[in-house]
């Protein structure tokens, strides 16, 4: 049973007054017994894990943290006494059940219609009943798809007869309907009425599809008998009422933080008018009464002897393990440091930090920085086991610590490219990036600004006959992708070519920036690597018999310790490079437009003076940067200005943040070119060791490119009802730029 509905709009108030702090979370005490440990518990979490990173469900970091937390503990309490083949079964539908559930919850996924299409697919595959679903894979992009196709529905739909296959279907496409259904609601920001609530919790919350699976795999079927049918279902409708209602209570903090509206306590606020501890109360009073309910139903058979599937003790079992993993499991208690988990009671919301994986990060970050920069500018964000960082002096202090390593990459990117120099520490990384740094700087960059004119004035060419145009696709996205091509040697002067590598850019980008670890994203980066590498062979082999002066040739002749870099070095280094070398570059140029068009008078001030373009890009770099984090891991207890990062952290880096630190700039939410100190201060490029290798190639191209820009069309502005939004949070930017030229 994995829980819904963690994360939401923070933006939206759930009733009319604010929640207390702290909040008081009851002690939901159950009166039943749990189930009896497992003799192969660490078979099974062995089994889920190592089943979950085969099918790309979960990666590296994912599997680390489930493996060394009690997130599965509630799967293998769901096993009761099946067989161990079948309780690995019953694990892995599990685990694909909580991600997809984190999948809904966390961010824009589930969005405009995609879960809607998500629930059509799935359905068509299970309601295919005992027909072989494997040749349905290949209909499959999704990978939560394709594991269901190929592995998990084969494995499960023989376990039961055409009744109860009929009915676990219905109760998972329920499940999912109901969660489709509160992200329709979210996305109108509409309310719901307690009546109209209750259903869609149960629902949504996936109890009874559970209890459906527990009955096949331990062999069992409550329904062989009419007389049964009706007793059974309200048992079991109360007990996932029971489970679903427990979850909102222990939630209910985290779910205040987050901005989640569809949360029992914040209902029952909101339409009965009453203050939260109040709400609370009465939450608890209806888990109290959903238990008394439970009894009640249960002893109208006090007669009559069960049997085995009619025991109400199954049930009990598996009520009272939920109980025990929500109270208990960290993901619904989010402490700050020094907190205990005796302090699970008390919440204190101000100190209870917004988690990265909040949709708000992407719709507007800075209310969120400015609370933690105040308040936590240290602390632990537990959805994605990292520590944020967000004032600028810790910032800085954190990228230029000498106990801090780039060993997070090691799962950001090492699943994908492999051991390469943005993994790379110590005399390793000096060694590899003073072989790559000569061909971004002093005399090499005199041939890429031939280049970057070349590309431009091409680009510009395009758009002067169309009377309005979207720079993004026409201008931004296309420019930093043509010139890292030419730079490496690779075709990208067609709109096909340009295009594809856009594509295999962006899809490299957004694996690497896959902090919520989802799962399309962590099998799609590996197919998009190697169509690349099969696209770029064929270029590195004719280099290799005819060597040119573009950087792919320089890669293969370079020496490291006098040995040739390996194939696997050459072409994860054109991964790299075009990836970096492309997103952001693409992102700092779409946000420096918008404030030459939108800012009041900085458009005539750079037209008047083009030297002031760079003034420009720095204060944009600072207050609009489109790379908004980097991670980092702490080899050692870091001892920062505002408090202490234990060792193996990974941390956050919060580049938006820093970059708006009142303590280091003033006024830092207003645009002003006229700042003498933001180009050394700011962190859009990084810091340390680490600063970014093609930092001086960027703001050569994205100056120069906006020049041309304004010099070709100098009354270029909004068309006509256009306004210009920063959406994303890995890279921070606009997705049009619709102009009149």
């Amino acid at each position: 049973m994995p829980p819904a509905h963690d994360e939401g709009d923070p933006g939206t108030q759930h009733s009319n007054h604010s929640p207390p702090t702290p909040l008081i979370i009851p002690e939901i005490r159950l009166p039943f017994s749990g189930p009896p440990p497992r003799s192969d518990s660490d078979q099974l979490r062995a089994h889920a894990l190592a089943w979950a990173q085969q099918y790309g469900l979960i990666g590296r970091r994912g599997a680390h943290r489930l493996s060394t937390t009690p997130l599965l503990e509630l799967g293998m309490a769901l096993c009761g006494k099946a067989p161990t083949h079948r309780a690995e079964t019953l694990v892995c539908w599990y685990l694909w059940a909580l991600t997809l559930d984190d999948r809904i919850d966390d961010g824009p996924w589930a969005e405009n219609g995609a879960l809607d299409r998500f629930i059509i697919a799935m359905q068509a595959l299970t309601e295919s009943s005992g027909a072989d679903p494997s040749g349905e894979i290949s209909r499959f992009d999704d990978p939560m798809l394709v594991v269901l196709a190929d592995d998990l529905w084969p494995r499960t739909l023989r376990w039961g007869d055409d009744s109860w296959r009929h009915r676990l279907v219905q109760h998972l496409i329920q499940h999912l309907r109901a969660q489709a259904t509160l992200v329709r609601v979210r996305e109108t920001n509409s309310a719901l009425t307690l009546a109209e609530y209750l259903p869609l919790r149960r629902d949504s919350f996936g109890a009874l599809f559970f209890f459906d699976l527990i009955d096949a795999a331990e062999t069992l079927d409550p329904y062989e008998h009419s007389a049964h049918v009706e007793w059974w279902n309200t048992l079991r409708e109360h007990g996932a009422d029971i489970m679903a209602w427990t979850n909102d209570i222990h939630s209910i903090a985290k779910d205040v933080v987050c901005g989640e509206r569809f949360n029992l306590v914040s209902i029952l606020a909101q339409n009965n008018g009453i203050d939260w501890p109040t709400a609370i109360d009465a939450a608890h009073q209806m888990v109290n009464t959903a238990v008394a309910q439970f009894t009640a139903v249960t002893a109208q058979r006090a007669n009559h002897r069960p049997s085995a599937a009619t025991d109400p003790d199954r049930l009990r079992q598996v009520i009272r393990a939920a109980g025990d993993w929500h109270r208990s499991v960290s993901r619904y208690h989010l402490h700050t440091v020094g907190s205990t988990t005796q302090d699970n009671r008390q919440v204190d919301l101000e100190l209870t930090p917004p988690t990265l994986k909040s949709r708000q990060f992407e719709i507007d970050p800075y209310p969120l920085y400015e609370r933690l920069r105040t308040t936590l500018p240290i602390v632990y964000d537990e959805p994605t086991d990292v520590w944020l960082v967000s004032r600028h002096v810790d910032v800085k202090a954190a990228l230029t610590h000498p106990g801090v390593s780039n060993n997070n990459y090691t799962w950001q990117i090492g699943p994908l490219l492999g051991h390469t120099i943005v993994t790379m520490d110590g005399c390793e990384h000096a060694q590899h990036r003073a072989l790559l740094s000569p061909s971004f700087r002093s005399k090499a960059l005199a041939a890429l600004e031939a280049s970057i004119t070349s590309v431009t004035t091409d680009l510009l060419a395009h758009m002067h006959s169309r009377p309005q145009v979207d720079l993004i696709t026409d201008f931004t996205a296309a420019l930093p992708v043509r010139v890292m091509a030419r730079v490496l040697g690779l075709p990208a002067e067609t709109t096909k070519e340009v295009e594809r590598l856009k594509n295999w850019c962006a899809t490299g980008f957004a694996y690497m920036g896959n902090y919520r670890q989802d799962p399309a994203l962590l099998t799609g980066g590996l197919s998009n690597r190697d169509s690349f590498y099969d696209f770029i062979q064929p270029h590195i082999d004719a280099r290799r018999a005819d060597p040119s002066d573009d950087l792919i040739s320089q890669l293969l002749t370079a020496r490291i310790d006098g040995q040739p870099l390996s194939e696997r070095f050459v072409r994860s280094y054109c991964a790299i490079l075009m990836t970096a070398g492309s997103e952001t570059s693409h992102g700092a140029l779409a946000n420096l437009i918008v404030n030459l068009l939108t800012e009041p008078g900085v458009k005539e001030a750079v037209m008047a003076d083009p030297e002031l373009m760079d003034n420009a890009l720095a204060e944009t770099l600072r207050r609009n940067p489109p790379l908004q984090l980097v991670l980092r891991e702490a080899r050692e207890s870091l001892e920062l200005p505002s408090g202490t990062i234990p060792a193996g952290a990974t941390l956050a880096c919060l580049i938006g943040s820093a970059n708006r630190d009142p303590d280091q700039f003033s006024d830092p939410d207003t645009f002003n070119m006229s700042r003498t100190d933001h180009t050394t201060t700011h962190f859009a490029f990084g810091a340390g060791r680490h600063f970014c290798l093609g930092s001086m190639l960027a703001q050569m191209e994205i100056t120069i490119s906006a020049r041309m820009l304004l010099q070709a069309f100098p009354n270029v502005r909004w068309a006509p009802g256009f306004q210009p939004t920063e959406r994303g949070f890995l890279n921070r930017c606009p997705d049009r730029l619709e102009v009149v030229l």
